[in-house]
């Protein structure tokens, strides 16, 4: 039976024109799933709370569509005045024009990954509607990402949530809550942008690959690539369950810790976790490829979680009303020492990953000889590498602080979670050479 001639490349200005209808309508369809996934978060920590007004929820809801990709929540105190007993304290009251600013972000990768699919698909519609050679069809795909970008951030700037600060005696003023504005926008329309190319990429025929070797070659090596990531969040989270089962003891004590009164919270709370388990898969991945765990900020390093520097104890005191300065200081008390030799068994999660991704990648470029299958494995690595960078961000918990006193500003910023630079290097590393 006789393939189907490849279809005619596309000319640059046909492809820039055509297939928007189908792509924007395509994206809007994914941003509304998306944002619906936001208000039902919302909904249900609604219900179990039992407290509070719809529309404070439904706003919440919007804080969840944000969440999913990272877009950092930001409250602002624009008038920031101390109390009367603060004041008195200290002889005076802070000067006008001070103004605080805090920005938090955290991505529920979860519903990142979920988001990823569904532009994915949008993106493979959006080309197959429109047609044309391989460079055409992904510039189709990503034509959803306006569609899906621009709606988050209209609704960004509409949405906030402004209240007063409860009555005390140390501040006064208000307190804005809303979501960054450019990160609204950029970080939704970069998700969209990559998986729309992807999908719209794999709408590329047999005949088109048999034909031209670059782009059977290309589409191989990011087909290994994406499989190596997706597999290794997959056994990292196996290996975690592995782990539960081995030492009970541990999972006790976490199923203990969520279930305490009150008792409605549980279930948000596991939810939640839910929702991080794929952050949790990277906080695995990366110290299993020989990394680390740990805070980064300007200046500073403090990993917690390597091979060579593994949590022995930790114990948490509770701050309370009546705690001093130095349980303020100091909340966590943690023992390092070198990991116990069964974590090294995590080793296999980036070996395995990576030897499959590595096969995968050179059977689906068609790899015709070991030489050229080597060569497609490798570079199915440098795709690995380059989504395991993108993970290491999107499962990272950031925070900012900005201080304004009489036109003088002063501030930091702080990263929790894998390291970004080391994390890239050894998944480069393990990704070319084991692939």
């Amino acid at each position: 039976m006789m393939e189907p001639p490849a279809p005619p490349a596309a000319r640059s200005g046909d492809a820039l024109s055509a297939g928007w209808p189908t792509a924007l309508i395509r994206g809007l369809l994914a941003f509304v799933a998306v944002a619906a996934l936001g208000q039902l978060a919302a909904f249900a920590v609604y219900v179990a709370s039992g407290s509070g007004s719809a529309l404070t929820f439904a706003k919440l809801g919007w804080f969840y569509f944000g969440w999913f990709h990272h877009v950092g929540l930001v409250a602002e105190l624009p008038d920031l005045a101390l109390g009367r007993g603060a004041s008195q304290s200290i002889g005076g009251a802070l000067p006008g024009g001070t103004s605080i600013s805090y920005t938090a972000g955290l991505a529920l990768m979860l519903v990142t990954l979920v988001a990823g699919g569904l532009l994915f698909l949008a993106g493979r519609a959006a080309a197959g509607a429109a047609g044309g050679g391989p460079a055409a069809r992904m510039l189709h795909g990503m034509k959803i990402a306006p569609a899906y970008a621009v709606p988050a951030l209209l609704i960004s700037l509409a949405v906030s949530i402004d209240t007063a600060i409860p009555a005390n005696a140390f501040v006064g003023g208000r307190v804005r809550v809303h979501e960054s504005t450019w990160q609204s926008f950029v970080f939704p329309f970069a998700i969209a942008l990559i998986a729309g190319a992807l999908g719209g990429s794999s709408t590329v025929g047999p005949a088109v690959r048999r034909e031209r070797a670059r782009v059977r070659r290309t589409l191989g090596s990011v087909a290994g690539g994406v499989r190596m990531f997706l597999l290794a969040i997959v056994l990292a989270f196996v290996g975690m369950l592995v782990l539960a089962a081995v030492r009970p003891d541990a999972t006790k004590a976490y199923l203990t810790a969520v279930s305490e009164p009150p008792a409605d919270q549980t279930a948000v709370v596991v939810a939640h976790h839910i929702l991080l388990l794929p952050n949790q898969s990277m906080w695995v991945l990366v110290p299993a490829m020989g990394s680390c765990d740990g805070a980064y900020g300007s200046g500073f390093s403090a990993p917690f979680l390597c091979y060579w520097k593994y949590p022995q104890t930790v114990k948490t005191s509770l701050i309370s009303p009546q705690a001093g300065l130095g349980d303020l200081a100091s909340p966590v008390d943690a023992r390092f020492g070198t990991a116990p030799w069964w974590s090294f068994l995590f080793l296999l999660v980036p070996l395995v990953s990576v030897l499959a991704g590595g096969w995968h990648g050179a059977r689906h470029g068609g790899a015709e000889t070991a030489a050229e299958g080597g060569l497609l494995g490798a570079a199915a690595g440098v795709v690995f590498a380059v989504f395991v960078a993108a993970g290491i961000w999107l499962s990272s918990v950031s925070a900012g602080l900005n201080a304004s006193v009489l036109g003088m500003s002063t501030g930091g910023s702080v990263r929790v979670g894998p390291d970004l630079l080391s994390g890239t290097i050894l998944a480069l590393l393990w990704g070319v050479v084991g692939g």
